[in-house]
């Protein structure tokens, strides 16, 4: 279940570039799969010397260029946005980049919620009054829409945000604002940056600043090369690595590990997961015959070098079926077959 993601952009902002960044160009019909760093993999990988890591990913599709249509439905269909703005060559205005964005997702909504309060308001004409709650809270969002504001901005009640979920409203979703910025304001993206972040405000979104074109050129170079390179423009080596991530944290989950000599793998799974759900993730049978699941941390199992060695000291917990996982646990599922 990786984090699906959209990047969107107008016209001109390198969203492209990005993509083919962050994909290092393994990707087909605008979609690729990208990995998300996490030290803690690193830590298991260096200790138990296992013969595969793998690590957890995110998949990653380059919206359309084409309608503003076309753009709303991979961002619609996505579980974050990845909004890029132009903060490069002449006239880059990234804030007026991205009001337009948002200009277009809000209008989106409010074309949905329109069609949905509209039905809603005749049923309720026509004697349905259990439809009240629901009117009641299309109209609050309509209004809200209309003043300018998205559904990011809107705060909602469990049963007000139960009402818009199927309507698949795409200016809630979780947003990460890249600013794409030439060479000549690296390494922070200096006043054009600031700009970004004085509007992005109370919003909460994070917000980082990529050369876009720059991070291609080193994808291309040997790693030394690159390294060096990175020196003299005074970047970190964790540009798109931070973006990537961003979107895995934007996206609500948290990661478990299982550690072998075969392999030592990242997993994701939603927070307070149940054990059996989080054994699913893995293969749907292990779900169905999970017995018990024994746990325990990166430090430990680092310290100690592999599970056996936990289980011969007696230090695995030994968790059952109601055990909601914890970001960073390392788990051995026993299952019936």
């Amino acid at each position: 279940m990786p984090v699906d993601v959209a990047i969107v952009g107008p016209p001109g902002s390198g969203k492209t570039t990005l993509f083919r960044a962050l994909t290092g160009g393994r990707s087909s019909d605008g979609v690729g799969m990208v990995d998300v760093p996490d030290p803690r993999l690193d830590r298991l990988a260096v200790a138990i010397r296992p013969r595969r890591v793998i690590p957890a990913q995110v998949r990653v599709v380059d919206a359309p260029p084409g309608s503003r249509a076309q753009r709303i439905a991979s961002a619609r269909e996505a579980d974050v946005v990845v909004e890029v703005v132009r903060g490069f060559g002449a006239d880059r205005d990234p804030v007026s980049d991205l009001e337009g964005i948002e200009l277009d997702l809000a209008v989106a909504d409010l074309a949905s919620v329109e069609r949905r309060l509209e039905t809603v308001s005749r049923e309720v004409r026509a004697g349905r009054k259990e439809r009240a709650a629901e009117l009641a809270a299309l109209e609050r969002a309509r209004q809200h829409l209309d003043t300018g504001g998205t559904l990011a901005t809107l705060e909602l009640d469990a049963q007000s945000a139960g009402f818009l979920a199927p309507l698949f409203p795409v200016s809630a979703k979780p947003r990460v604002v890249v600013v794409n910025i030439g060479d000549d304001l690296l390494p922070d993206g200096g006043v054009l940056a600031e700009r970004v972040r004085e509007w992005m405000g109370s919003r909460g979104w994070p917000m980082l600043v990529v050369d876009a074109q720059l991070e291609f050129e080193l994808g291309q170079l040997d790693p030394a090369d690159a390294r060096e390179m990175r020196a003299t423009y005074g970047i970190p080596e964790t540009s798109l690595k931070a973006v990537a991530r961003a979107v895995w944290e934007a996206g609500g989950l948290i990661t478990f590990f299982t550690a072998g000599e075969p392999e030592v793998r990242a997993w994701p799974c939603q927070r307070d997961t149940p054990a059996p759900a989080a054994a699913g993730v893995i293969h749907s049978d292990f779900e169905k015959g999970f017995i018990r699941a024994e746990v325990t941390s990166v430090e430990e199992l680092v310290s100690a070098g592999s599970m056996e060695a936990l289980r011969a000291m007696g230090r695995l917990r030994v968790e059952g079926r109601d055990y909601r996982l914890h970001d960073g646990d390392v788990v051995y599922f026993r299952v019936s077959r």
